[in-house]
């Protein structure tokens, strides 16, 4: 039986966040192939940032591999509070809080995330058969 794509959706959340916080922390990231995050997201990914600016993948992409290893120690990343917000078909708008801790500073995002099945991605193209769309971060308090 397959997966529900809103426990996907979620479980691919929680992984690629994993991942980005180990990518950036010192000594993690070298032990990370980059494709993890390149696959996951769809050619025409958006993401309009907690600041209101808008990069698209490449711009993410490259933000990324020039921020390798580019966290303090103390950085640490979690996500949560789950929602589904809509689902049709192969698409779903989800829902998290993400919060990031770093040199003594808590900063939170509400996120509202559009994924989608990628069935049509070969085989170990994206690790759970997901793509992401489009993301929306915005402040739930202000930046320090």
């Amino acid at each position: 039986m397959s997966e529900r794509l809103a426990d996907l959706a979620i479980r691919e959340c929680v992984e690629l966040h994993e991942f980005f916080r180990a990518w950036l922390s010192p000594h993690n990231g070298s032990k990370l192939d980059p494709a993890r995050f390149e696959r996951a997201l769809d050619p025409g990914f958006r993401l309009v940032g907690p600041d209101g600016g808008v990069r698209d993948r490449a711009a993410i992409v490259g933000w990324l591999h020039d921020l390798k290893e580019g966290r303090g120690a103390d950085f640490r990343m979690e996500v949560s509070d789950f929602r589904a917000v809509w689902q049709e078909g192969d698409a779903i708008l989800l829902e998290y809080v993400e919060t990031q801790y770093l040199q003594g500073k808590t900063t939170q995002r509400q996120s509202t995330a559009l994924l989608k099945r990628a069935p049509e991605a070969p085989a170990g193209m994206t690790p759970l058969g997901i793509v992401w769309l489009h993301l929306q971060e915005t402040w739930l308090q202000a930046a320090d």
